[in-house]
C-alpha cells in the first residue's frame, strides 16, 4: 500500500514537468487567419476581420483559414483541391469555415470563388480572392 501511494505520489508531482516539456502542437504552432464575407458599400466583398481593405491570405503550410458569413449564406469554390481537400462547402449566415492549409500544399498562389446565396452574385475579395501560399 505505501509503495502504491508513493508512486502515486511520484508520478502526480512530476505529471506537471512531463507536461511542460510536450512539444507544442500544429494548432499552437499554427496561425489563425480570419476573413469575413459580408457586404461594403452596396458590394459582397471578402475582408480580412481586421483590414476590410484587403482579403487576400499570406499563410504557410498548417495554417487555419477562418472565414464568417455575414448576412448571406454562402458556397466556396476551391479551384485546387490539394489546398484544402474537398473543394466544395457550404456555410449558413453567422457560421464559420474552419480550413487548414494541407501539409503537401505547394507554394504558390491559390484562387478561389464564394457564391452569396442571397443576392445571387460572386463575391469579390482581390479579384478574385485569392490564398498565397509562402512555405
Amino acid at each position: 500500500m505505501a509503495i502504491m501511494l508513493f508512486g502515486m505520489i511520484f508520478l502526480s508531482g512530476n505529471l506537471g514537468t512531463y507536461l511542460e516539456t510536450q512539444e507544442p502542437s500544429d494548432e499552437e504552432l499554427s496561425t489563425l487567419h480570419e476573413l469575413v464575407v459580408k457586404q461594403i458599400d452596396g458590394q459582397w466583398r471578402v475582408v480580412l476581420k481586421d483590414d476590410e481593405s484587403t482579403g487576400t491570405v499570406y499563410a504557410r503550410k498548417g495554417d487555419r483559414i477562418r472565414w464568417t458569413a455575414e448576412g448571406s449564406n454562402l458556397s466556396f469554390q476551391f479551384d485546387d483541391e490539394a489546398l484544402f481537400g474537398d473543394g466544395n462547402r457550404n456555410i449558413r449566415d453567422g457560421n464559420t469555415l474552419n480550413l487548414v492549409v494541407q501539409r503537401n500544399t505547394r507554394v504558390g498562389t491559390y484562387t478561389y470563388a464564394i457564391f452569396v446565396h442571397s443576392d445571387l452574385v460572386f463575391a469579390t475579395g482581390d479579384s478574385p480572392p485569392r490564398i498565397f501560399v509562402i512555405g
